[in-house]
């Protein structure tokens, strides 16, 4: 790689740049993978993590071996990932030294010639979003420089995540808010509307729209707009209530 100190810095601002509501987490973990890829030379990445409020959990296999069954369900259940997830620890090992911790992941990953493995949680304190895995050919660990830069995007992909999860939540709150200002606002004009045109107290006038609202099976808010937009009269509201036609007796 050259300049790996401008592609590491370049890179941890780019996993930081999450403040924008639009981001996609599906589009954003691809990316994370991605890194992990051009950081270890000749590697696969697996990497599971938690979606958004709308959206299912996020799976990213840069080599398509790691998603056919059933290796896909091995690195489910069992190897670093999961080790990783329930130990908060990163995980670095020798598939041929694990056979005995891994007795199904290990003989699957060395027939497919990976030699070595190392996993990543993507945590912060009491967060967790998921895990990182990287198989890789070589029979020797990470060396150490590499070791840092994977911790460091793990971090830095985290907390952008949890970033990006705190605005959007500030955004869909803002919207609620404004949203049920926007109602309010539109209520009382209503109210105000009405109170002038019959002559009758707020009170009285929002009982009147309360009421046609719930007999035509309309939301208050709706209703209002409707009146403030001149889809519909004063007099409308005051108009009678069709009576339920009784059914005729049978002879």
């Amino acid at each position: 790689m050259q300049n790996r100190e401008r592609w590491v810095t370049d890179t941890l601002v780019e996993l930081a740049d999450t403040l924008v509501p639009s981001l996609d987490p599906a589009s954003y973990w691809l990316c994370v993978a991605d890194r992990y890829t051009q950081l270890v030379a000749s590697s696969s990445v697996h990497l599971s993590a938690a979606g958004d409020r709308a959206t299912h959990p996020v799976v990213v296999n840069t080599d398509e071996r790691l998603g056919r069954s059933p290796l896909d369900r091995i690195l489910a259940e069992e190897g670093p990932g999961v080790d990783s997830r329930d130990g908060g620890e990163s995980v670095n090992v020798l598939f041929d030294e694990a056979t005995t911790r891994w007795p199904r992941l290990s003989p699957a990953a060395l027939s497919l010639g990976y030699r070595s493995v190392h996993a990543f949680p993507l945590s912060r304190r009491e967060d967790f979003l998921g895990t990182v895995t990287i198989l890789t050919t070589e029979t020797a660990m990470l060396p150490t420089t590499d070791l840092r830069v994977a911790h460091a995007l793990a971090d830095v992909a985290t907390i952008g995540m949890l970033n990006h999860r705190a605005i959007t939540g500030l955004t869909t709150t803002s919207e609620q808010l404004q949203g049920a200002l926007t109602s309010r606002v539109i209520i009382e004009q209503a109210k105000g509307l009405v109170s002038a045109r019959l002559e009758i107290s707020p009170e009285a006038a929002f009982l009147l729209l309360r009421r046609y609202a719930r007999s035509h099976n309309m939301k208050i808010g709706e209703l209002c707009a409707s009146l403030m937009r001149r889809h519909l009269t004063v007099d409308e509201l005051t108009a009678p209530l069709p009576r339920p036609v009784k059914a005729g007796r049978r002879r």
